[in-house]
C-alpha cells in the first residue's frame, strides 16, 4: 500500500501558507487600508505577523475572508462590532472542522484495489484499534482496524 503522512495534511491545509499584504486585502474586500487598520486595532482582524512591529501587514485566508464577511454585513447594516460578532459564529464550524482534521488526521493509505482509507488515528473506547474513513461511492464510511505489533 502506499502511504501519505500527516504532514501532507498539515502542509496542505497550513493556516498561514497563504498570504496577502494589506493593500490587496484592501483591493480584494472594498475597506480601505485605513479601515482596516482600524478593524485591527479594535482586534477583529490580526495580521499574521502582529508580533513584528515596523514590518507590513500580512494577512492569512483566514482574515481576508473574515474582512470581506464583514465588509458584506457593513453594507446591509450591521455596526462593526455584530459584523464582527457574527462572522466569528458563522466561521466556528469550519474552524471546528479544520481542527478535527488536522489532530485525528494521521495519514492515508491506498489499498491493492485503489481504496483511499484514510486514517483517523486510535479509536477512542477501543485504542487497540485504528479508525479508518473511505469514501464508498458518494458516501463516507467507517471501519476498524486492529492494530497489529509490528504497525506499533
Amino acid at each position: 500500500m502506499a502511504n501519505g503522512t500527516r504532514a501532507d495534511l498539515r502542509e496542505l491545509f497550513h493556516r498561514g501558507q497563504l498570504t496577502i499584504g494589506i493593500s490587496e486585502l484592501s483591493k480584494m474586500t472594498g475597506v480601505s487600508p485605513r479601515q482596516l487598520r482600524y478593524w485591527q486595532k479594535k482586534g477583529y482582524i490580526i495580521p499574521k505577523n502582529e508580533d513584528e512591529p515596523g514590518q507590513a501587514r500580512i494577512y492569512t485566508m483566514k482574515m481576508v475572508i473574515k474582512a470581506a464577511a464583514m465588509s458584506n454585513l457593513l453594507q446591509t447594516g450591521y455596526t462593526l462590532k455584530a459584523a464582527a460578532a457574527q462572522v466569528d459564529e458563522r466561521m466556528r464550524p469550519a474552524q471546528t472542522m479544520y481542527h478535527v482534521l488536522v489532530d485525528r488526521y494521521q495519514g492515508y493509505e491506498v489499498a491493492d484495489d485503489g481504496q483511499i482509507l484514510v486514517d483517523l488515528g486510535p479509536f477512542d473506547p477501543q485504542p487497540d484499534q485504528e479508525l479508518y474513513a473511505k469514501l464508498v461511492g458518494d458516501r463516507v464510511t467507517f471501519e476498524l482496524k486492529t492494530v497489529s505489533k509490528t504497525d506499533e
